[in-house]
């Protein structure tokens, strides 16, 4: 009997006994005791070397006097008393930083470095080591690029703080802590690399529970294991297998995934993303945490494949065999991250031999280039000048769409001395029922991004189809907002197809939707459009507090119609989001804007010039700022701030833009003009430079200038009624 009120008191934390609260991280050398081949397993991972102090093994970057001229600095990698520094020399003078960590393992090493207490910075000159595509040695990130000092690039830069860029993914229990009112990272973790508790959660419950047990043989009266043996959540999936059946080209998971936890909490790193909450444990889905980012222009292909450095997770959710119920650790060993296959082996395991590892199949020889699966179906493209990763949406080869669109494809990528025609028509003969020639996706993105005339045709088709992936329907989505710039563009028809989304179980799609009708007034949608403010998903949730924070700023209360308190209670977790960010730009730009359309605008001004203290070449900050002060009588100051911001970026041309309305305003029209002119020129593809720029030449008497320009915009917009319009009327003035 004393043997079972021990373990009562131990296991009493499960049984309401001891409510001990919110679990906490014990840490991973209190795991090895339980879980040794675990353990060894991992300290062979990328995960377990994500971070190392100086002497650590692993930290093998060489200090020996390198010299590295690149982007405006000297640097040089050096030792003082046995401490690696690097020597930084550029136009404001020479330091020595001593290297604080050392960040990654291979095929690149970077230096973190301390600019001021707190505050960690990643060189951007990083250690080869010589097992991807560079040879040993340092190289320059950004080679080509002019940093000097205030530009994001910079080594002091914001696009180099590690706190905000690379702290979440590198390390385990990470929170930011940026307090704003003294301007320092409080930055902590548990642990200084990606340990245990990063993918499991805390494990204190855990721990209990196990320590409750341990000792115990079979016979005795053991407790029951807590929920989850104690841990916040479980990765598990249960038993499953990957059978295929005779006749059957690939497996079929047994029993379908239950839930997709593992993929959720592997992608809180391994995805493009922006942190909603500081300090996220696992096992919530990823977009109560973090708002995903969605197939964008500049970080994917029109088709969906990779281009800007994204890391797998939203290009896996294109992929069928994400539908399928495929899991990362389906592929990959869980500790060690490594294939449990190599080559063809890994993929024959769901796949038919006989079907698809066959000549028949590859028309490669077997062991040259495009015989193994990953060449045609995981193309990958190199990051961070040495770093090759493979795209996992598993798609089929489509030169069809590099002719149409101009995307990129398997086929070219050997082939480059081929055109892309030769490679579709090869493709046909090969695959005479394949996918050669349907529609795709990626054909409506291009047409809307390229203001096409059948953008909306293509984009409905496309939404028409039940079986296209969550990402890329809500990118799809997205993309009304495009067509529904102005007003005469807003057809019923789009908004129907926009609203018919919003019912989505998907959070993408919903967020996607929402997206679309950001060209839209919120108050000519109606009153149904406020009950995305209680969705419950958090990044829908805070897209439609952006989006309707004029609404709930200016919402008409009184006593007896009082403002319902699910908008505040939106708009705060709008604000508590980019507050947690308040150490960049571009959330605090956010922030001034909620003050000045609350009408304070002090404090509005007040964030504004923070915004700019932190970026000094962040343009939105320098525009609306101007705006501001233009406002409220200070025109000769906001063309002052204007004049200073072009002096750092002379290539902006939203600033040369704002600065010429300014101007003109305070009658300094051919000043006004000339900048007007800048703007279009840096960016002719812009449908308002164009429109303001065409407007300013018929004032300035030169018409039929006018009239070419807006012939060239009508090409590149053919859609705009407004340009349409102004054409029609400056033709008809030149006719008189």
């Amino acid at each position: 009997m004393t043997i079972h009120i021990s373990i009562l008191l131990l296991i009493a934390p499960w049984i309401g006994l001891n409510p001990s609260g919110e679990p906490t991280h014990v840490g991973s050398q209190t795991c090895i005791g339980c879980h040794q081949q675990e353990h060894s397993s991992w300290l062979t991972s990328h995960h377990a070397k994500a971070m190392l102090a100086p002497g650590e093994k692993g930290a093998v970057a060489s200090f020996k006097g390198e010299e590295v001229k690149a982007a405006g600095l000297i640097s040089r990698f050096i030792e003082i008393a046995g401490v690696p520094h690097v020597e930084v020399e550029d136009s404001s003078g020479k330091i020595q930083k001593p290297v604080k960590y050392f960040f990654g393992i291979e095929p690149c090493q970077q230096v973190l470095i301390e600019e001021e207490p707190g505050k960690l910075q990643s060189y951007p000159i990083a250690w080869s080591t010589g097992s991807g595509a560079k040879p040993e040695g340092w190289y320059p990130l950004f080679p080509g690029e002019k940093t000097p000092p205030g530009d994001p690039l910079h080594w002091t830069g914001s696009l180099n703080n590690w706190n905000h860029m690379c702290a979440e993914c590198h390390s385990t229990g990470v929170t930011k802590n940026f307090d704003a009112s003294t301007q320092q990272f409080k930055t902590r973790y548990e642990e200084i690399d990606v340990a245990c508790e990063a993918c499991h959660g805390p494990g204190s419950h855990h721990l209990d529970w196990a320590q409750s047990v341990r000792g115990l043989s079979k016979e005795d009266d053991q407790p029951p294991p807590p929920p989850n043996f104690g841990f916040p959540f479980s990765l598990s999936s249960g038993k499953r297998q990957w059978v295929r059946a005779e006749g059957e080209k690939v497996a079929t998971r047994n029993p379908e995934l239950p839930h997709s936890r593992e993929q959720e909490t592997c992608a809180r790193c391994h995805s493009r993303r922006t942190a909603l909450v500081d300090g996220s444990i696992p096992g919530k889905e990823l977009s109560q945490t973090h708002q995903l980012s969605l197939l964008e222009e500049g970080l994917y292909h029109a088709d969906g494949q990779i281009l800007d450095e994204v890391y797998v997770h939203g290009s896996f959710l294109q992929s069928r065999m994400h539908q399928k119920g495929v899991t990362c650790t389906d592929c990959h060993d869980p500790h060690s991250g490594e294939l449990y296959l190599q080559g063809n082996a890994l993929c024959i395991g769901c796949h038919e031999p006989a079907r698809y590892d066959s000549l028949s199949h590859t028309h490669h020889a077997a062991g040259t280039p495009g015989s193994q699966c990953i060449d045609c179906h995981m193309t990958s493209r190199i990051y961070m000048g040495t770093d090759r990763r493979h795209d996992h949406s598993f798609r089929i080869p489509r030169p069809d769409l590099t002719e149409s669109i101009g995307t990129p494809n398997a086929c070219n990528e050997c082939h480059y001395d081929e055109t892309a025609n030769w490679a579709d028509l090869k493709i046909r003969d090969w695959f005479p029922n394949g996918v050669s020639g349907q529609f795709h996706w990626g054909q409506a993105l291009h047409a809307v991004r390229n203001n096409k005339t059948n953008s909306s045709t293509l984009l409905g088709l496309a939404l028409d189809d039940e079986e296209l992936p969550a990402i890329a329907r809500g990118t799809l989505l997205s993309e009304y907002s495009r067509l529904r710039q102005e007003p005469e563009l807003r057809s019923r028809s789009d908004l129907l197809k926009i609203v018919e989304n919003l019912n989505s179980s998907e959070p993408l799609v919903r967020r996607g939707a929402l997206l679309g009708l950001q060209a839209d007034p919120p108050y000519e949608l109606g009153s149904w459009i406020l009950q995305f403010l209680e969705d419950p998903d958090r990044s829908v949730r805070l897209t439609a507090a952006q989006y309707l924070a004029e609404v709930i700023l200016q919402w008409p209360e009184s006593a007896e119609s009082p403002k319902p308190p699910s908008l505040n209670k939106a708009l705060q977790e709008y604000r508590r989001s980019q507050e947690i960010h308040s150490d960049r730009a571009e959330a605090l730009v956010n922030l001034a804007q909620l003050e000045d359309t609350a009408g304070n605008l002090d404090r509005a001004e007040s964030l504004y010039r923070k915004a700019l203290q932190r970026e000094p070449h962040f343009g939105p900050a320098s525009v609306n700022l101007s705006d501001l002060l233009a406002r409220v009588g200070k025109l000769q100051e906001a063309i002052q701030l204007l004049d200073s911001a072009i002096s750092k970026v002379s290539d902006d041309a939203g600033l040369h833009h704002a600065r010429g309305l300014l101007l003109i305003r305070s009658e300094r029209r051919e000043e006004g003009f000339q900048a007007i002119e800048k703007a279009y020129t840096l960016s002719p593809e812009s449908l308002r430079y164009a429109y303001v720029y065409a407007i300013a030449l018929h004032d300035f008497g030169n018409t039929a200038e006018a009239v070419k320009v807006l012939q060239d915009t009508l090409k590149k917009w053919p859609n705009s009624p407004t340009i349409r319009r102004i054409l029609t009327e400056y033709q008809q003035f030149e006719r008189k």
